[in-house]
């Protein structure tokens, strides 16, 4: 089971693992992961899973890179494979290559042909013998992919014993061992991964996590949500966060009642926030018309999934940006965000509240499976920067008297008192209302109201620093993307060597759109818009707000597979040319 030298080191390795429930395959890829972060190594893991509760079957997707963040590549260079029948539910994720080296437990069934070289390791027998239980068996295979990738002994050492996320393969250190004394003859220093180019210890985190972390850096202090797929570890985090924090945290009964939460300790002053997905969101829309309508701040992230209905909770998809800039009903504003990164998760979570505190406004905030739950190995600079913020304007005390909570300005901020701020009398409702808070049922009051509303955030149409902008400035051809979904191209982009001869654009602002988008559709002749959902919502979103070039080229479907770099250099290659 010899493979040829055919390069000494390199600086990145893709790594599939799949199993049934049980395996312990995440568990596998994460203490991968971790080890190879405590030596300075960046990389992403998304794992793959069923919609089951419980069981069903489950893979990762592990890049390890000494060089810089990157996606995984589109097929592996090594798998690891517990169950066959399971990895035939996971093969789009998971694509061979002539050259992956595969090892495996059972013998592969039927028409699967495997390249060469692989081998087979009865996994669950080697675990049996040096620690009484099959149930270890993750981590014989953990220890020879070790090996593999010819991690340090001395780094993997000191990394378990000061990690605490790695005490229970502390206590299974045999398994780990017997994994690495497995075939003493294999040879596969190809896969010797290089010295990481930043010793650093990189830090693991997932969007869903960096949100949250981000809520609390924005001092919100109250958290209301429903657990669902894929947004439940921002609950999870927040319940963590709050209890710790002298926060408030409630799980609600349904996302109605969360999103109304949401609204009742805001207008008592606190800066608030709730999490769902796609179905969820769909509950809260009158609720985010009452915001809008009272100008109240509140943060809702919206975690998209596939969908309408159920959908598929576990896989990725961007079909909610309707609904997040549309949903309701009577011309309700609000205002839209979408990370396409990680650090993006953080830094758009402290302006969502920014936004929603200063402007008075519901601001949603569009991340996807993909974003929230990969997990990342990344450096941690963009969690200690001092990002700038906006709070609510107050009213002065000489105000009491004659406070009109909704008093047109000259920028159409009315100060905000807290209910219960003293000496104040506060009046809201959703009603048509007039200056005072006081229901008016007149054409003119009504029109006058939806002018403050709306014409209000017209700043945030200057906002050209949350619209990213990459490539060759002086190209006439340009593609433009939103979400996770920009990952993808820009990889692409660069992989086909075309950065110096196009550019992209990645607004963060999706509503109200910035100036710098129909700056940057003004600058180009030929453009390509590509999303991940069936009915092209950002194309006819753009379309409906400025003028698009003739030759303008869409690329979209729907999710539950991720773009791959082969998938769009057929569409990036064409416009290019």
């Amino acid at each position: 089971m010899v493979r040829k030298n055919k390069n000494k080191h390199q600086s990145s390795v893709t790594i599939g693992v799949v199993g049934a429930g049980g395996d312990g395959v995440v568990v596998l890829g994460s203490f991968l992961q971790r080890l190879a972060a405590s030596q300075g190594y960046f990389s992403q893991m998304p794992r793959y899973y069923g919609a089951q509760i419980r069981g069903g079957s489950s893979a990762v997707k592990l890049e390890l890179n000494a060089e810089s963040l990157s996606l995984p590549k589109d097929s592996l260079d090594i798998l690891v494979c517990f169950n066959w029948d399971k990895y035939l539910e996971f093969e789009q994720e998971l694509p061979l290559a002539v050259d992956t080296l595969v090892i495996y437990e059972t013998k592969p069934q039927g028409a699967i042909k495997l390249p060469e070289p692989s081998f087979q390791v009865d996994f669950s027998k080697k675990s049996k013998e040096v620690t009484g239980s099959t149930q270890n068996k993750n981590i014989v295979a953990l220890g020879l992919l070790k090996r593999i990738l010819a991690l340090p002994d001395k780094k993997v050492k000191v990394a378990i014993e000061t990690d605490i996320e790695l005490e229970l393969l502390k206590a299974n250190l045999p398994a780990l061992e017997a994994g690495e004394h497995l075939f003493p003859e294999l040879s596969l220093p190809e896969f010797k991964l290089a010295p990481a180019t930043d010793k650093s210890a990189k830090l693991i985190i997932h969007g869903n996590a960096a949100m949250a972390q981000a809520a609390i850096h924005a001092d919100c202090r109250a958290f209301f949500g429903y657990p669902i797929t894929p947004a439940a570890e921002i609950m999870q985090e927040m319940q963590k966060e709050l209890s710790r924090n002298k926060g408030v945290f409630l799980q609600t009964e349904d996302e109605i009642a969360s999103a109304g939460l949401v609204i009742g300790s805001s207008i008592v002053g606190a800066k608030s926030m709730t999490s769902t997905s796609g179905p969820g969101l769909d509950l809260m829309t009158e609720m985010m018309g009452l915001a809008s309508a009272a100008e109240i701040p509140m943060v809702i992230i919206d975690v998209q999934r596939c969908g309408p209905s159920t959908g598929i909770p576990s896989k990725s998809e961007q079909s909610d940006l309707n609904h997040a800039i549309y949903g309701g009903h009577g011309d309700g504003p609000r205002v839209v965000l979408a990370p396409y990164d990680v650090e993006g998760c953080y830094r758009l979570v402290i302006e969502g509240f920014s936004i929603a505190q200063y402007f008075q406004t519901p601001v949603v905030i569009l991340s996807d499976q993909w974003l929230g739950q990969t997990f990342l190995a990344i450096n941690n600079r963009f969690m200690t920067e001092d990002y700038p913020s906006h709070a609510r304007i107050s009213p002065a005390v000489n105000e009491l008297a004659d406070y009109h909570r909704y008093q047109l300005t000259d920028k159409l901020i009315s100060p905000m008192a807290a209910v219960g701020d003293e000496g104040f009398t506060y009046q809201t409702t959703g009603l048509t209302h007039n200056e005072e808070g006081a229901p008016a049922f007149d054409f003119e009051t009504h029109q006058r109201m939806h002018e403050k509303r709306w014409r209000k955030l017209a700043p945030l149409c200057q906002r050209n620093d949350l619209v990213k902008v990459f490539g060759k400035e002086e190209s006439s051809t340009g593609i433009i993307t939103w979400g996770s979904s920009a990952q993808v191209v820009l990889e692409t982009v660069k992989a086909l060597g075309l950065e110096h001869s196009l550019k992209l654009c990645v607004p963060e602002l999706v509503h109200p759109l910035p100036i710098g988008v129909e700056r940057f559709i003004s600058s180009i002749k030929k453009l390509l818009v590509v999303e991940m959902n069936y009915s092209g919502q950002f194309y006819h979103y753009l379309r409906s707000q400025i003028d698009l070039p003739k030759k303008t080229e869409l690329y979209a479907r729907a999710g539950g597979r991720l773009f791959s770099r082969k998938e769009l250099a057929q569409p990036i290659t064409k416009v290019a040319k």
